[in-house]
């Protein structure tokens, strides 16, 4: 599939990796689409690109929110090519501590945004990518998900648990949308210096996790975003999940 003149969603599209994307994506020739709940920054995003990136606020969590935001689309580009599910939140807390033990709300909360946004928003953007001319290669549908999913770190539950389930769904969801022409793929980065990464990777964590990566430097937001772009390209990608995360293991940590 080509970048150029496709039209592309990305979720969570206000920060970090997702707003990298946007530019990115735009700067390729692609008619991109950000969602998010942050408005102001979203609108400002907008607007310093000249409205070359168009942004719709929409709740991912909540199911008539993302249907208005997918019929928006449709109105206005007429199609859907690519979404990218970028929009989760990052959790810490331990399953016990000398207090008390896992909240069940943050439990909850998590796997709410991480997971739940993630299906919602596919399954919509999947029904519009049906209605595409029919080709070989109709939509892609990647879940950006972490080698935290795979390899989760102490205190990490919750969050290793919401980014494992996009794994889960990965093959099962290829499946469903082969017989459209519809691929669905995963990426697991590790460590990519967005903003809040850069905050703290000189703190006793950061350089912990930079000591399990055997390159020893953290990962760049355009090696994600180029490896998603040759997933967008590759017309026989599919079903697959990407580690990119510099050869790092996490092992114990």
């Amino acid at each position: 599939m080509k970048i150029e003149n496709s039209v592309i969603l990305i979720t969570g599209g206000a920060s970090g990796l997702g707003e990298h994307m946007a530019h990115y994506f735009s700067n390729l020739g692609g008619t991109v689409y950000i969602c998010d709940l942050d408005d102001k920054k979203g609108k400002k995003i907008s607007e310093d690109s000249g409205n070359k990136i168009k942004f719709i606020k929409c709740d991912v969590t909540d199911e008539e929110s993302v249907k208005k935001m997918i019929e928006q689309i449709k109105q206005e580009a007429g199609k859907l090519q690519v979404l990218i599910n970028s929009a989760g939140i990052l959790w810490t807390e331990d399953t016990v501590s000398l207090k008390d033990t896992h909240s069940l709300s943050s439990f909850k909360r998590v796997w709410k945004v991480n997971t739940y946004g993630a299906f919602n928003v596919s399954k919509h953007a999947a029904k519009l990518m049906t209605l595409n001319e029919y080709s070989d290669d109709r939509g892609c549908i990647v879940f950006v998900s972490s080698v935290s999913g795979i390899e989760g770190r102490a205190g990490k539950l919750a969050y290793s648990m919401s980014k494992a389930a996009l794994i889960g769904m990965t093959l099962p969801m290829a499946r469903d949308l082969g017989k459209w022409k519809i691929r669905v793929n995963t990426v697991a980065p590790l460590m990519i210096e967005t903003p809040m990464i850069a905050s703290w990777k000189d703190s006793d964590t950061g350089k912990k996790l930079l000591e399990c990566i055997p390159l020893n430097r953290f990962g760049k937001p355009q090696n994600v975003s180029g490896l998603i772009e040759e997933i967008i390209k590759n017309d026989f990608m599919n079903a697959e999940v990407i580690r990119i995360d510099g050869g790092g293991r996490l092992g114990h940590f």
